[in-house]
């Protein structure tokens, strides 16, 4: 396993290699930036409620389940207010930015001849509106979203995504790396199918 705590740091690690294969969230950009675009989002349901978009904010970071604890703070929660600002937050067309250096570090991969690839977990329609609003689907020789092979029992740790991955690009385990800032799930499957772990300890993430 080789730790980097910028991400631009892969770059070093990427020798002898043919394919580099990311995470999304917290790997290019930073996942609480798409949190905050979607409470922003939700805030809009609320014209009457000043705030919300902060007292969201708040509760999520003192890791608490926000939408549910806001719509009991103030007195609305029931399952159908909750539906709708969950669905709100899922279909967000979220304003996001990849980390400072990440779109030139891709094009130089490119150009120097690496196959990219992208394996992300999570909802097909928040993943793909991520990907679009980054504009990543033409920096990438495959993406795969893992929900899309058929359910949440395809995320990681699961391997099948990788297996996929190696399979469209036509390389070899030990000419891949997977690079991640989950440690707890991102490379149980690399490590094991022995391709490259690097693990980008990403100081500002969700997960540290």
């Amino acid at each position: 396993m080789i730790e980097i705590e910028n991400i631009l740091d892969v770059r070093k690690y990427v020798g002898g290699l043919k394919a580099i294969i990311f995470d999304l969230d917290d790997t290019l950009y930073s996942e609480k930036e798409y949190v905050r675009c979607g409470y922003k989002e939700i805030g809009k349901l609320f014209p009457s409620i000043p705030d919300t978009e902060e007292i969201l904010w708040d509760l999520f970071e003192e890791r608490k389940p926000a939408i549910d604890i806001f719509l009991q703070q103030k007195g609305i929660y029931n399952e159908e207010m909750k539906r709708k600002c969950l669905n709100i937050y899922r279909k967000q067309k979220p304003y996001i930015h990849l980390y400072k250096g990440v779109c030139e570090m891709l094009l130089m991969f490119k150009s120097n001849g690496y196959m990219l690839g992208m394996i992300t977990d999570g909802r097909p329609e928040g993943q793909s509106a991520k990907i679009d609003a980054l504009g990543l689907a033409f920096s990438f020789d495959q993406i795969i979203i893992t929900d899309e092979l058929g359910g949440n029992v395809y995320r990681k740790p699961c391997d099948k995504a990788f297996r996929l991955m190696a399979e469209a690009l036509n390389v070899d385990f030990s000419q891949m790396c997977y690079v991640g800032d989950n440690i707890r799930k991102d490379f149980v499957a690399p490590d094991k199918l022995g391709m490259r772990c690097i693990w980008f300890h990403n100081s500002d993430g969700i997960y540290m």
